[in-house]
């Protein structure tokens, strides 16, 4: 069971993924509730006072003694403002779902590869993860780009898998296992 309530930043070319602090509300805000942002996200935060709500939570949660969810900001280095979120969820002991989200102005620049990366190291190292996987909802052609350039490899596809109440639609999942993971090259 895990016991670890806070997972330590971790430094990419770019980028300080970090867990979530009360400042990213309004950073947050300016690219989640974007319709580029939400198009392909199970998530869909309606409004400045929805995501306001959201990094609460997740902060809240940051102390609990057997947290399986951790919420990460993805700073970025030169002006120090989130750009991005990523997060993982332990689903059973040693089984880690690991997501991604980035601002659409700063799409095509290698920034979710930095998230992705990162995230993957999280749930390996820190987590002592055996396997991770992903969800990748149709359509998102560049998440799914993303999740093989990592290493992820095409586990399934589910037809109507619920993204959200009232919502459902063809999910495509992608995994890598831990002795993948430390076999490739640096």
């Amino acid at each position: 069971m895990n016991t670890l309530t806070r997972l330590p930043a971790i430094e990419t070319a770019s980028l300080l993924l970090r867990e979530i602090e009360l400042r990213d509300a309004t950073p947050f805000s300016n690219f989640m509730m974007q319709d580029d942002y939400q198009r392909h996200i199970a998530m869909r935060l309606a409004s400045e006072a929805e995501v306001k709500a959201f990094v609460s939570r997740a902060v809240a949660r940051q102390g609990e003694e057997r947290r399986n969810v951790f919420h990460l900001a993805a700073e970025e280095k030169l002006s120090g403002e989130a750009i991005g979120d990523g997060f993982l969820i332990l689903q059973r002991p040693r089984a880690v779902e690991i997501g991604w989200g980035l601002h659409p102005a700063m799409w095509r620049m290698g920034l979710g590869t930095e998230i992705g990366e990162a995230l993957l190291a999280l749930a390996f190292e820190r987590l002592r993860a055996d396997n991770v996987w992903c969800k990748v909802m149709a359509g998102n052609e560049a998440s799914a780009r993303l999740a093989r350039r990592i290493g992820l490899r095409h586990l399934k596809s589910h037809p109507d898998y619920p993204a959200q109440p009232g919502r459902s639609g063809l999910v495509e999942f992608y995994a890598m296992s831990g002795d993948n993971y430390f076999d490739r090259a640096y």
